[in-house]
């Protein structure tokens, strides 16, 4: 196979699993949301007064010679209600960005993209798919690096396996590991800057 038919067919693999990850994309934002709304609902529920209300008349029932004994309490002594403490905040999402077919000097200047982004602004941590072997044992503060072979390296590994399967298989599964909010597919032929992943 000629070299303008390895690229073509390269192109073709990434616009087919940009295709593939978008449908996953779609499915777990549905999921995400779902989520969200049964969150909002029970936050709602928990700061409406009948609940405040149920739980007043709950704590009563089961201890009211205390309940009300703290009350008297902190009337007679003019002590408000202590404020809750909230819990601390949890670790920021992650999400995962496939770059594959970037060339080195592309790759190089992704992964400061990110590091950057994150810098500026802390919302979640990236996670970078990419076959560039330039960036094989890369460490960078703040990114998780996950490198995967180019399609024909794993032919020559594995011929009888299917390199789109194998890359839609790590991916879900960096989601799931990551508990990934989002995935972004890079186009090699157009990666974004700092500025650009600042606006998403």
């Amino acid at each position: 196979m000629s070299e303008p038919d390895d690229l073509a067919l390269a192109r073709w693999e990434v616009a087919t699993l940009t295709g593939r990850l978008r449908s996953l994309e779609a499915e777990r934002d549905a999921a995400v949301e779902e989520r969200d709304r049964h969150r909002r609902q029970a936050a709602a529920l928990r700061g409406s007064p009948s609940y405040r209300i149920g739980r007043t008349l709950v704590e009563l029932t089961r201890d009211p010679i205390g309940l009300a004994g703290r009350a008297v309490r902190r009337i007679r002594h003019g002590r408000a209600t202590p404020p809750r403490r909230r819990p601390p905040a949890g670790p920021a999402p992650a999400r995962v960005y496939v770059a594959v077919g970037l060339g080195g000097p592309a790759s190089h200047a992704l992964v400061r993209a990110l590091r950057q982004r994150i810098v500026v602004d802390g919302d979640h941590l990236p996670v970078l798919v990419t076959d560039q072997p330039a960036l094989r044992g890369l460490q960078v503060p703040g990114v998780v690096l996950e490198y995967l072979p180019d399609p024909a390296t794993w032919r020559r590994h594995d011929p009888g396996a299917d390199w789109e399967t194998m890359l839609a298989g790590r991916i879900a599964q960096l989601c799931r590991d990551h508990r990934a909010a989002g995935t972004v597919v890079i186009d090699p032929r157009d990666p974004p800057t700092l500025a650009r992943l600042l606006s998403n």
